[in-house]
């Protein structure tokens, strides 16, 4: 169990964090653990995903990360009760609202397609805990754990474990991975901020005073006639103008013959 401990603290406690987890009795009891700091800063990103259909959402995630924002590979772990949760650790702490950023940038690009409840970012707006895997869910019998990716679809039915884990393998699973360096998280996050989107473009009906602003026909006219007429011919007017010019032109040539 101690083994187990260590990978955890190593990946996602904060410095000077007491040590949550198992208890001595390996029994799957398990005191939340708070991801946040007292001075507002986290080290754990987390993203719980509530329902096991949604696995091959996860795995694409998982895949982007590596991939698309040339990050170290995050945990993956599988509930006790339902669904799974994804985690990233910083080799250092960040502040929360950095944090937050970085999960809602991963939220648009990625998961926009799932329903806001079927997901739980952590940090979010709200303080929240989270349990710590490997755990036993009283309330199902089933075990949460970290799982090989590969196994992901394994559960995508039904989640969360028969049986306790081997704890020694939990924690080769997780000494396997790294943290995030700064760099590389300022990286991704300028990777995610080139993906959003431009403005939309502005599609409200211009108003009459603005429309007259596009004219380049200038305005050295000494009559009304000569205005019309060059609004007519100004390639900068759209149709709307030049038909509008050419009804106030008839006056001018009302009975002319040739």
């Amino acid at each position: 169990m101690n083994k187990l401990i260590t990978q955890l603290q190593r990946l996602y406690f904060l410095p000077d964090q007491p040590g949550l987890g198992q208890s001595p009795e390996d029994d799957g009891s398990n005191l939340p653990f708070q991801p946040v700091s007292a001075d507002g800063t986290v080290r754990t990103l987390s993203i719980r995903f509530a329902r096991p259909g949604d696995w091959e959402v996860l795995a694409q995630l998982y895949q982007a990360l590596r991939e698309e924002l040339d990050l170290p590979a995050p945990a993956i772990s599988v509930s006790g009760d339902k669904g799974f949760r994804l985690w990233l650790s910083l080799a250092q702490p960040i502040p929360v609202a950095q944090a937050r950023h970085f999960l809602a940038e991963l939220r648009r690009r990625y998961l926009a397609d799932l329903p806001p409840a079927s997901l739980e970012l952590v940090p979010g707006a709200e303080p929240a805990t989270i349990d710590l895997a490997p755990a036993l869910n009283t309330a199902t019998g089933k075990w949460s754990a970290f799982i090989d990716p590969s196994l992901g679809s394994m559960f995508s039915d039904e989640s969360g474990l028969e049986m306790a884990p081997n704890m020694d393998r939990q924690a080769d699973l997780l000494a396997s991975l790294k943290s995030i360096d700064a760099a590389a998280f300022r990286h991704g996050l300028a990777l995610l901020a080139a993906d959003e989107p431009s403005p939309a473009p502005d599609d409200s009906p211009q108003r009459p005073a603005d429309k007259h602003s596009t004219l380049t026909v200038g305005s050295n006219y000494s009559d009304p006639k000569s205005f019309l007429l060059a609004v007519m011919n100004d390639p900068s007017a759209s149709a709307g103008q030049r038909i509008k010019a050419a009804k106030a032109l008839l006056p001018y040539f009302a009975g002319k013959r040739d």
